[in-house]
C-alpha cells in the first residue's frame, strides 16, 4: 500500500471526528454567496482592513521573497505541495481570531508579572499518540503542574500545550547513515516523513494528516474539558496545597475547568502560511521560531512579524544584545501596540545562565520591549549516556538552570514569566534524576518512546514543578527577611516581632500562612544557609 493511499484513508478516518469539532466553533465568521448561489466561509476577508492594509509589506505569503536559511524541506514533487497548501487554505481554521486575542491578552498578563505560563509537551508529537488516553493523561499533567503553581506563586497560571500542531522538528543534519551504510533523509516529524526507511522521503500528503490530527486532538481536548467542568459542578475541588500529601498524587489526575492553549514551533511555512487568516495564524494560539531559523533576513522571521498571535523566541547561549534587539525590532516595531506579542524562551545550559542571561536582560530593558520571559531548561542539557549513547537529560540539572534563570532577572529586576518543559503524562524512562552525564548503563531503552528528544515522565513533571516553586518561594522569603533585617537592629527584636513583621508584610502573604516555617527560618540570620 502506498503512503498516498494511507494518507487518504486517514482523511477519511479523521473527518468524521473532524466534523465534531468544526460544529462547535466559528459560528461569527462571516458568510458571502458563492458563484454556485449557496453560502460558504469567507476566511479570507477576517479583519481583512484593519491589518492587511498595514504598509509594513507583510503578507501571509511574504516569506517566499526571503531566504529560508535553514531547515528548508525539499519535496520531491512541488505540484503536490501547492495541491495541499490549496486545500489548506480552503479549510476552517484550528483556532478562532478570538481564541489568538485572547492568548495575546493572556501573555500579556504574564509580561506584567500578573500571571504565570506553564508550556509542556511531547518535543514531537505522533500521530500514533492521538487518542483519548494519552491526550487526556497530557492535559491533565500541565492542569496540575498549574494548581501546583497557582497554590506555591499564589500567581494565576496559563497552560500552554506543545499539541495539535507540533509534528515537525528542526534536526541537527538532513540525513543519517543506516547501519547497512545506506544514507537516508533524516525523519522530521509526522506530518513530514515517517520513521521506516521507506518512509523518508517527505510527503506533503503528510501536512493535510497532520491538520486533521490537529483538529482531532482539540476536539478531545474540548470533549475532555466538558467532561471535567461537569464533574466539577457534582464533587468538591482537591485544594492543591493538600496535593502532595495525597498518597495517589502522582497517581491519578485530576478534574480541571482550566482550558488550554495550543502551540508549537512555526517551522513548515507552507503549511502556516496556508492556514493564515488575515493576521491570524490560525494553525495555533501561540507559535514560536527556533534557534536554528531566527536569522534576521530570514523567511521564518518575516512570517511571524506580521501575525497577531503571540509569537516566541528561542534563544541560546549564542544569542548576542545586539542581535536580540534587532530581532525583537523586526518581530514588533511599535512598542505601543507590543502587548502580549513577544516572549523570549531561554535556553542556555545550567552552566551559561550566569555569563549569557544579565547581557540580554540589560539589553531588552534598555530597549523599551516587555516580552515575558520564559525558561527553557531541557534544550540546553541534553546529553548522551549509556553504552548505546541514547540522548537523556538530568533532571536535577535542568531544575539548576530554571533556579539560576529566577535568581538572575530577580537581581536585574526583572520577571521570569513562565517554563517550558519538555514532558509527557506517560510514565516513559528518557530523562534521568542524577547522573554523571556520559558514564554508566542507565537502562533508558526500558520505555523510551520518544521520536525525538528525551521527556520529563508525569512524575518527573509534577516534581519539577514542585522543587521550583519551592525554591522560588524560599527565596522570597528570604529577601523578605534580609529587607527586615537592613531596616532593624535583629538583636533587639525579639523572635515574636521579627515574625509579627514579616506577616504583616505585604510584600509576601505566605508568611501569613506558615508561621511554623517562618519562625524556624528566624532562628538563622542573616545568611539563612538552609535555604540555598
Amino acid at each position: 500500500m502506498s503512503l498516498s493511499t494511507q494518507s487518504l484513508q486517514h482523511l477519511k478516518r479523521l473527518k468524521r471526528l473532524y466534523d465534531l469539532h468544526i460544529s462547535q466553533q466559528f459560528t461569527l465568521i462571516p458568510e458571502v454567496p458563492s458563484a454556485s448561489g449557496t453560502k460558504r466561509f469567507n476566511m479570507a476577508s477576517l479583519d481583512r482592513q484593519r491589518y492587511d492594509q498595514k504598509s509594513d509589506g507583510w503578507s501571509p505569503q511574504s516569506w517566499r521573497l526571503k531566504t529560508v536559511h535553514a531547515q528548508e524541506i525539499e519535496y520531491r514533487d512541488q505540484t503536490a505541495l501547492d495541491k495541499v497548501c490549496r486545500n489548506l487554505e480552503g479549510l476552517p481554521p484550528l483556532v478562532s481570531p478570538a481564541q489568538i486575542e485572547e492568548a495575546r491578552a493572556l501573555f500579556a498578563g504574564a509580561a506584567k508579572g500578573e500571571r504565570f505560563l506553564v508550556q509542556g509537551g511531547d518535543c514531537a508529537e505522533s500521530f500514533e499518540d492521538v487518542k483519548l488516553d494519552i491526550i487526556n493523561s497530557k492535559t491533565s499533567l500541565l492542569l496540575e503542574q498549574a494548581d501546583i503553581i497557582e497554590s506555591k506563586l499564589l500567581l494565576p497560571v496559563t497552560c500552554v500545550g506543545r499539541i495539535a500542531g507540533q509534528y515537525a522538528k528542526p534536526r541537527s543534519n538532513p540525513t543519517e547513515i543506516l547501519a547497512d551504510r545506506t544514507t537516508v533523509p533524516t525523519f522530521r516529524g509526522h506530518n513530514i516523513n515517517g520513521t521506516g526507511v521507506d518512509e523518508r522521503n517527505p510527503d506533503p500528503d503528510r501536512l493535510l494528516q497532520g491538520y486533521f490530527y490537529s483538529a482531532v486532538t482539540l476536539n478531545t481536548i474540548s470533549v475532555i474539558g466538558s467532561q471535567n467542568n461537569s464533574a466539577e459542578t457534582t464533587r468538591p475541588a482537591t485544594p492543591a496545597s493538600e496535593l502532595s500529601t495525597r498518597k495517589d498524587y502522582f497517581a491519578k489526575p485530576t478534574f480541571h475547568p482550566k482550558g488550554i492553549l495550543t502551540s508549537h514551533e512555526a517551522l513548515l511555512l507552507p503549511y502556516e502560511s496556508s492556514l493564515t487568516r488575515g493576521r491570524y495564524c490560525t494553525s495555533g494560539a501561540f507559535l514560536w521560531v527556533g534557534e536554528r531559523t531566527r536569522q534576521l533576513d530570514g523567511a521564518h522571521v518575516e512570517f511571524l512579524r506580521g501575525l497577531r498571535n503571540p509569537v516566541g523566541v528561542k534563544l541560546s547561549s549564542k544569542t548576542s544584545p545586539a542581535e536580540l534587539i534587532a530581532l525583537l525590532d523586526i518581530l514588533s516595531p511599535d512598542r505601543v501596540e507590543e502587548a502580549g506579542k513577544l516572549t523570549l524562551i531561554t535556553r542556555l545550559g545550567a552552566s551559561n545562565v550566569k555569563s549569557a542571561l544579565p547581557p540580554l536582560i540589560k539589553a531588552v530593558q534598555a530597549s523599551g520591549h516587555q516580552p515575558v520571559w520564559i525558561s527553557d531548561p531541557c534544550h540546553g542539557n541534553t546529553a548522551t549516556a549509556g553504552k548505546e549513547k541514547m540522548k537523556t537529560r538530568c533532571a536535577m540539572t535542568m531544575l539548576d538552570e530554571a533556579q539560576q534563570t529566577y535568581t538572575v532577572h530577580r537581581s536585574l529586576g526583572s520577571r521570569l514569566g513562565g517554563l517550558h518543559l519538555e514532558q509527557t503524562g506517560e510514565s516513559v524512562v528518557e530523562c534521568v534524576e542524577h547522573i554523571a552525564m556520559g558514564t554508566g548503563d542507565l537502562s533508558l531503552g526500558v520505555n523510551y518512546r520518544t521520536l525525538c528528544d528525551p521527556r520529563l515522565s508525569r512524575e518527573q513533571a509534577l516534581l519539577f514543578v514542585e522543587r521550583f516553586t519551592d525554591y522560588v518561594r524560599r527565596s522570597q522569603v528570604e529577601e523578605t527577611m534580609h529587607k527586615v533585617i537592613e531596616q532593624e537592629d535583629t538583636e533587639h527584636l525579639s523572635e515574636e516581632a521579627r515574625i509579627r513583621r514579616l506577616s504583616v508584610s505585604a510584600e509576601f502573604p505566605f508568611v501569613e500562612d506558615h508561621p511554623e516555617e517562618l519562625a524556624a527560618f528566624a532562628y538563622q540570620p542573616p545568611l539563612l544557609a538552609t535555604l540555598a
